[in-house]
Order: C-alpha cells, then sequence, then structure tokens
C-alpha cells in the first residue's frame, strides 16, 4: 500500500515537457518545474508544458550548460523550470539527496509515446544496479526495465526513501530492458545557486505544512534508525531551516565538519543550504549512541537564531532528543560540539607530498584550519606534479583560501607548508600570489612557516617533540627561554644528537648558515628527529667567521663563539643575538607573527643587509594535525 500510494503520488506531481525536446518532468516546488536540461534547453529557453489538460509555460531559470559538440549532456544535465502562470495548490513532489543502495528497487515515470501517437504515462520498475561516473559526475544505473522515448526529466521514486531521488537521463538501448542512466536529484545543487535556493526554500516550506505527500515507515532499530530522520520529522525541520537567514556559502563546509567529526571527508557536491548539510550528514552511519551528527548541526544553528524560528526549532530538537532517549545535557557535552576558536590560530595548510611512485613529483592538498575540529578541505588532492607545476598549483589556490578566512576574523591568517626536507629552502615566504599586487609578497602579509612532512607521520617522534613544544610555549625552562645557536662544521650527527639529547629544556633553535651547507643540512635532519619544534635560520649565503679560512669555525656544539679579538666577529653569533632580542619581545606563540614583522623590516631596510633577510622559521605545532581516517558513507 505505501508504495502504490508514493507512484500515484507522483504521477500527480507528472508534468510533460515541450522545450529543446518532448520529455518529461515533475512538479518539484509551488511554480517550479525540474527536468533535464536536454529536454528543456538552454537557460533563459521558453518552455511548454502539460499538466493533467492543464497548457503552461514557463521558463528555463537554470540549467547545465550545453555540450560543446555532439554526444550526451553534460553532467549533471538538470534543468529548473519556473512556471509563469502556475495552477493554484497544486501538488509538489517530495524529493530528498539520498543516493540507494545497490539492488534497491526504483520506479521511474515519465511520458511515451511509443505505443500513441498522443504520450501517455508510463512507469518502469528498475533495480539499482550500483553507480556511474560520467563527467565526473556520480549517476544511477537502472537495470532491468525499458527506459521509454520520452521518459527524460521523468521522475525515480526511491520507493524505501519515500521520495524522488533521481531524474532520468538516457536509455543503454532501446526496446530492450537493458535500463539506462539517472541523474541523482541532489546534483541539483550543482546549478547556479540563487535559483537552486529559491527551489529549495520553496519545496521545504511547502511540504512542511501540506500533508498530501504520503509517509513511508521510518527505520526501525540500527543505526539507520538513529541516522535517518523520519519523514515527518525531516521536513518539519527542512521547512523550519528554510525559513532561516540563508547561511554564508563558505561556512557551510565547516559547520558540516563540525557536525560530522574531525575525521569526515568533504562531499562531493556544493553545499548551498542547510538542508544540503543534513541530507549529507544523514549519509553517515554512526555506530556509536552519541548524539547523531543531525542533531549537533541543528543545535548548531539554533544557537544562531532569535525570536519565535529558534523557539521552534529548539522545540524539534528536544523532541527528537527525547525520541532517540538521550539527555538533555548531551549537546553540550558532545565531542564535536563546536566551540569558539578565538585563541587557535587560523591558517591555510598546504601540503606538498612526494609521489611514491616518482619521488620527483608531488601530491599537492590544502585545508583551511581554524580548530582541532574545524578543518575544512580547501581542494581535492592533486595528482603528481612536477616541482614546478606543485607550486604553482598550490600558490594559485592560495589567495581564494586566504580571503575566505578574512572574511571569519580579525587575525592574519598563517600559512603552514608542510613539506619534506629538501623543499625547506624554497623561498615560500616570497610568493606573490596576488596577480593585481606584483610587489606584495605573502611573507610579508602574512605569517608563513614550514612544517616537516615526515615527522607528521611517525608516531614514534611525536613523545619528545610534543614534550619540547610544552616546555617551549610555556617558557618553563632554566635560564629562560630555551633557544640555542647550532654552529659546528666539524660537528657529525651523532655530535649533534648527544648534544641535543642532553639538553631536554632545547626547544627552539637557530642554525648558523643556509640548507645548502651539509653542517646545516645534517643538524636541521637530527634536530627534527629529536622532537626540536622550533628552528630559524636564512637561505641567504651566511658570512663566515674570519677564522674559518684557517682552522674552520671556531666554536663547537655547545660551546659559543672564540672570544679571541683575532677571530673577529662572528656573523653566526651576531645574527643569533639580534635574532634572540628580537623574539624574546613577544611571547613564544607569537613567533610566527613577530617573524612576518621582521621579514618587512628587512625589507623595508635602506642601508646593509637586515639580518632577517631571508628569515625561515619552521614552527611545528604538535597539536595542529589533519585529519586521517575517513568515516564511511552508507
Amino acid at each position: 500500500m505505501p508504495s502504490a500510494r508514493l507512484i500515484r503520488a507522483v504521477q500527480d506531481c507528472l508534468v510533460q515537457v515541450r522545450g529543446r525536446t518532448a520529455g518529461s518532468g515533475f512538479l518539484a516546488a509551488p511554480g517550479y518545474v525540474v527536468t533535464c536540461a536536454h529536454v528543456a534547453g538552454a537557460e533563459g529557453s521558453q518552455v511548454e508544458l502539460a499538466w493533467q489538460g492543464n497548457q503552461l509555460s514557463g521558463t528555463v531559470l537554470a540549467a547545465s550548460p550545453a555540450p560543446t559538440g555532439q554526444g550526451l549532456w553534460p553532467y549533471p544535465d538538470l534543468a529548473i523550470v519556473e512556471l509563469q502562470d502556475p495552477p493554484a495548490d497544486h501538488p509538489c513532489a517530495w524529493w530528498h539527496d539520498r543516493i540507494p543502495l545497490g539492488g534497491q528497487k526504483l520506479t521511474a515515470a515519465g511520458y511515451s509515446d511509443k505505443y500513441r501517437y498522443q504520450p501517455e504515462v508510463v512507469t518502469t520498475n528498475f533495480t539499482h544496479q550500483g553507480d556511474q561516473f560520467l563527467d565526473s559526475g556520480l549517476m544511477l544505473r537502472l537495470k532491468q526495465d525499458e527506459v521509454t522515448p520520452g521518459m527524460s526529466g521523468g521522475p525515480v521514486v526511491d520507493l524505501d526513501g519515500g521520495g524522488v531521488c533521481a531524474v532520468v537521463k538516457a536509455t543503454r538501448m532501446d526496446s530492450t530492458d537493458m535500463g539506462g542512466l539517472a541523474t541523482p536529484v541532489g546534483a541539483l545543487r550543482s546549478l547556479e545557486p540563487a535559483a537552486y535556493r529559491a527551489l529549495v526554500q520553496a519545496h521545504d516550506s511547502f511540504h512542511a505544512v501540506d500533508q498530501r505527500w504520503p509517509d513511508i515507515p521510518a527505520p526501525q532499530g540500527g543505526p539507520r534508525a538513529r541516522t535517518i530522520l523520519p519523514p515527518r520529522a525531516q521536513r518539519s525541520l527542512f521547512g523550519l531551516l528554510a525559513a532561516a537567514p540563508t547561511p554564508p556559502p563558505d561556512r557551510l563546509l565547516p559547520a558540516f565538519l563540525h557536525a560530522a567529526g574531525r575525521y569526515a571527508t568533504p562531499p562531493q557536491l556544493p553545499l548551498r543550504e542547510h538542508r544540503d548539510v543534513i541530507s549529507e550528514l544523514q549519509a553517515f552511519v554512526e555506530t556509536e549512541r552519541g548524539v547523531p551528527a543531525t542533531l549537533r548541526y541543528a543545535d548548531a544553528v539554533v544557537r544562531q537564531l532569535h525570536g519565535p524560528l529558534a523557539e521552534k526549532l529548539r522545540l524539534w530538537i528536544d523532541m527528537r532528543v527525547e525520541s532517540l532517549g538521550l539527555d538533555g545535557h548531551d549537546l553540550a557535552g558532545h565531542p564535536n560540539a563546536p566551540h569558539s576558536h578565538a585563541s587557535v590560530p587560523r591558517s591555510v595548510m598546504i601540503r606538498l607530498k612526494p609521489s611514491t611512485v616518482d619521488p620527483s613529483r608531488y601530491h599537492v592538498a590544502m585545508w583551511r584550519y581554524e580548530g582541532p575540529d574545524a578543518i575544512s578541505p580547501a581542494a581535492a588532492e592533486s595528482d603528481a606534479l612536477p616541482l614546478q607545476e606543485a607550486l604553482e598549483q598550490a600558490r594559485s589556490l592560495l589567495p581564494e583560501q586566504l580571503a575566505i578566512l578574512g572574511r571569519t576574523g580579525d587575525d592574519r591568517a598563517m600559512v603552514e607548508l608542510i613539506v619534506p626536507q629538501d623543499l625547506m629552502e624554497q623561498a615560500f615566504d616570497e610568493w606573490k600570489p596576488w596577480a593585481r599586487k606584483a610587489w606584495s609578497s605573502l611573507g610579508r602579509r602574512h605569517p608563513v612557516v614550514l612544517r616537516d612532512l615526515e615527522r607528521f607521520d611517525d608516531d614514534e617522534l611525536h613523545q619528545y617533540w610534543r614534550s619540547r613544544w610544552t616546555r617551549f610555549m610555556s617558557g618553563d625552562t632554566p635560564g629562560g627561554l630555551a633557544i640555542a645557536l647550532a654552529c659546528d662544521d666539524q660537528a657529525d650527527q651523532e655530535m649533534v644528537e648527544g648534544w641535543i639529547e642532553s639538553e631536554p629544556s632545547l626547544a627552539a633553535l637557530v642554525l648558523a648558515g643556509t640548507l645548502r651547507e651539509p653542517s646545516s643540512g645534517a643538524v636541521l635532519e637530527v634536530a627534527l628527529a629529536s622532537g626540536v619544534p622550533v628552528i630559524l635560520w636564512r637561505r641567504s649565503d651566511p658570512r663566515r667567521c674570519p677564522a674559518a679560512a684557517h682552522s674552520g669555525c671556531p666554536h663547537r656544539i655547545p660551546r659559543g663563539c672564540f672570544e679571541g679579538e683575532e677571530a673577529g666577529a662572528c656573523p653566526a653569533v651576531t645574527f643569533f643575538t639580534d635574532l634572540r632580542t628580537d623574539v624574546a619581545l613577544v611571547a613564544p606563540a607569537q613567533w610566527p607573527e613577530r617573524v612576518r614583522q621582521l621579514r618587512g623590516q628587512a625589507a623595508a631596510a635602506s642601508v646593509g643587509v637586515h639580518h632577517a633577510k631571508g628569515l625561515v622559521l619552521l614552527w611545528d605545532d604538535p597539536d595542529r594535525r589533519l585529519p586521517d581516517a575517513p568515516l564511511r558513507y552508507a
């Protein structure tokens, strides 16, 4: 009985479409029809429609762009048609974004002229055979029945989910049961954002009060019963969210990650509305008995609202909490509850990772970091690229991500480059990523720091790394700040390790020279392996001690420079002394910002060479980690 009622309900919403070609569509919201773009035509096209004997006209409000040549219309091949004079009180199909499970039974409806000159309504029963990617977009493969001509644009009903889940796109072969392809209705999110939002708000507001669409039984027992909202509860929630202020698009992905947890992967489709976040959260199977992610998100939204709408949404949350047998205090104490990150430096994290197949090529990945539970992937990881292409890709993506962070806080966003040691001599701080500001250096506009890629993945080092970091941040070390100069041309790696390991309070190290010198590179390697979290050096060629020409650098780890007048002034010690004076003016947590200021002073120096010229800061906070274990989709 529920299946028969659903099929009748979708047939009541079925529309015949005559646009670029003849096809089908469905009433998706008051005054709106959804169909295929290859049926309706390009954006702005006029469309003729027929519904239950009524002749209607409409305009294509949004549509996928036409193909450049022959072949199928590119993904998602969807269109939103706005009716010019819609029938009063017409029904609307309920649609949802959930992808049906493999093997699930689906029913499609549409108009077909296969047996009559005048197209007639036809319904076909398919089995979902799995997913198919077309133009990098996910499609549903339908099989075991015929997709007849004229069904393109018609709705595909998920009988278990209780609503339209897809739109018929193409047949595999006429007059066979080989089926065809359908586009998930969630792909409407790929269309023009304003048109999509208008459709969603009209759809969700309608179904929050209209009772004509039949309900189906909610899942009983198991994780899905806690994850999937019952139909009436979902419609009520979507109606409330549709009445809320439209969220800024760049805040929806961080909010999704807040609710889903730090290990969630971003959805494939863009997030345009609150309901998109709820739909994506329902795709996760939650095995724990804690607060479902949908409730966590609704709770985060209601905290931003005021007045009657906030009261109604809070009542909905309380009723859902009670129905799940949760305690009202669980929401405030759940591990992924949103909280203020005002004291956490925000940053863009860029990782350059060598390919395991060809280490001379690099994968580029980028995130926005606003706290340990607010890490937003900025772009999918790239293919393995030659070094210069990898650097250019990272540089080109950076301005947009910095601009997004700039809209959400008053502090300067940091740039963290997670790279292998052989890339640490790259002049990242001298990047000029702003096309209209050719003079503007990244390192003068934002704090730019390096981080060690290898240490990220080596759990054995974390204990020593964290211990030294804690000492550094607290400043609780004998004799003051734990910073020392490493300058010894003749010290081997065993000697350097012996010195560092004998000084557990040592947390910040200054290298005497550029990493192009073998001695400095060896010290860096040992220091990173010993957990030293803060290291500074200059990329510029160092000036050597006067005595170095005769006997090498006259000081050895851990002693200071030779004091004899014949040695003259040691540039390494002068650099160390000046730098220590500079950073001692601020708290340890402010070193990245202080180094940014020093880079500005070095650029502004009109006489001589400033000691911060080419200054590099490795700043490795062990608590600033990346998500590394994605949740599994249902």
